[in-house]
C-alpha cells in the first residue's frame, strides 16, 4: 500500500510511529507523532501500520464532535503545495458602492482582491492631514477577495489616498518578489458620479477598480510602423515650435472648485435639499483638504447665489473647523456674487 498524506505509519527501525502530514520531497515524509511533533523520516523507513501500537485506541465521536474537530485541525500541506510555482497574477483594491442606484446616500465597501496564486501578508492604510491611519492588516489566500472596511459618504470624502503594502509568499518553494507598495490618490474622484464605476471581472456589479497600471513604452514603440513613427515625430516637432514661439503663460495660483450640484452628481432630480447640501459640503471639504496638502495659496469655491444657504454653511464650517484660514467674497468681475475665496497661506 502506498504511503500518502493521512496514512498511519510506524517506524521500520525504531519504536513508535505516527500519521503522515506532508512531504518535503518524494523521499522524505513529515510524520506527526502522538505528542504533536512533526518528524522528517525517509519514506523507505516507514511501513503502513494496521494496528494502534503507538497510540490509544480510537474514540468514536458523534457527528457534531467530528465537525468541531475538523474546524480545529489545520489541513496538512500536500506535496503539490510544496512544488515550485512562479508568482502569477496581481493584487488590487476596489471600492464598491452598496447601492449603485443611489450613489448619493450609499456607503462604499473597500475590497482587497488577491488575483494571484500566492498568499499575501498585507497592510492597508489611508492618508489624510499628513499622516497614515491603519485600516486593516492580515493574510489573504490566493484567488480570494475580502471586504476591508465600509466607508460612509462623509468618511470617504475626507480620504486623500489609500495605500496597500504586502509581501507575497507560498508554502514550500516560492519565488521571492519585491514588496507590494501601491498608493492610490482618490481625492479627485467624485463618488456621486456613476461614470467612475465600471463593469469588471471581480464583482457582479459596477465597482471602482484600483490597480497598478504598467505601460511598456518600448514594446508599444516597437509595434509602430515607420510611417506612424514619422507622424508622431512631426507632431512633436510642431508642438515644440509652437511652445518656443508663444510667450510663456504665468501659471495661475488660484484653484477653482465648482460646487453646483450638477457639476458633482449625474442626476439630482430625486434628492432632497438636505441631501444636496450635504453632497456639496462634502465636496467643499475634500477640495479644501486636497488644496492644503498641495500647498495651493488660494482656492475659490463657486457656489452660486441661490437662497444663500450653501454659502452660509461654508462660512460656518470655515469659522468652526478652520479658524486660522482667511476668506472673502471672490472677485465680482470674474465670479459675480456667487463665489468665496479662501486663503491657504
Amino acid at each position: 500500500m502506498k504511503i500518502k498524506v493521512g496514512s498511519k505509519v510506524r517506524f521500520l527501525n525504531e519504536v513508535g510511529g505516527g500519521i503522515v502530514r506532508g512531504f518535503t520531497d518524494d523521499k522524505i515524509a513529515l510524520v506527526e507523532s502522538p505528542d504533536g511533533f512533526e518528524i522528517p523520516v525517509l519514506v523507505a523507513e516507514l511501513v503502513i501500520d494496521e494496528g494502534n501500537s503507538f497510540e490509544n485506541p480510537p474514540v468514536k465521536l458523534s457527528s457534531k464532535q467530528q465537525e468541531e474537530v475538523s474546524r480545529k485541525v489545520k489541513p496538512a500541506i500536500s506535496f503539490e503545495e510544496l512544488k515550485f510555482v512562479q508568482l502569477k497574477g496581481e493584487v488590487l483594491l476596489a471600492l464598491k458602492p452598496e447601492n449603485i442606484q443611489l450613489l448619493h446616500v450609499s456607503n462604499f465597501n473597500l475590497y482587497l482582491v488577491n488575483d494571484s496564486n500566492y498568499y499575501l501578508n498585507f497592510v492597508i492604510c489611508t492618508f489624510d492631514k499628513g499622516a497614515h491611519t491603519m485600516v486593516k492588516t492580515g493574510l489573504i489566500k490566493p484567488g480570494a477577495k475580502s471586504i476591508v472596511k465600509s466607508f460612509t459618504q462623509s468618511e470617504i470624502a475626507k480620504i486623500n489616498e489609500i495605500r496597500l503594502q504586502g509581501i507575497y509568499y507560498k508554502h514550500g518553494l516560492f519565488q521571492v518578489s519585491p514588496m507590494v507598495d501601491l498608493n492610490f490618490n482618490i481625492s479627485d474622484i467624485s463618488f456621486y458620479k456613476i461614470g467612475y464605476f465600471t463593469d469588471n471581472s471581480y464583482f457582479d456589479s459596477k465597482a471602482l477598480i484600483l490597480k497598478k497600471e504598467e505601460i511598456d513604452l518600448k514594446k508599444a514603440f516597437e509595434k509602430l510602423s515607420e510611417s506612424e513613427i514619422a507622424k508622431v515625430t512631426r507632431q512633436k516637432e510642431t508642438v515644440e515650435k509652437k511652445v518656443v514661439l508663444q510667450s510663456p503663460k504665468k501659471e495661475s495660483s488660484i484653484q477653482e472648485v465648482d460646487l453646483h450640484i450638477e457639476a458633482i452628481v449625474d442626476n439630482h432630480q430625486n434628492m432632497t435639499n438636505g441631501e444636496i447640501i450635504e453632497i456639496q459640503l462634502n465636496r467643499f471639504e475634500t477640495a479644501l483638504h486636497t488644496a492644503m496638502q498641495a500647498k495651493v495659496p488660494k482656492i475659490v469655491f463657486i457656489h452660486g447665489v441661490g437662497n444663500g444657504k450653501l454659502k452660509q454653511e461654508i462660512v460656518n464650517k470655515l469659522n468652526r473647523k478652520y479658524p486660522d484660514l482667511q476668506y472673502q467674497d471672490a472677485s465680482f468681475k470674474e465670479y459675480g456674487f456667487g463665489a468665496t475665496m479662501v486663503y491657504l497661506k
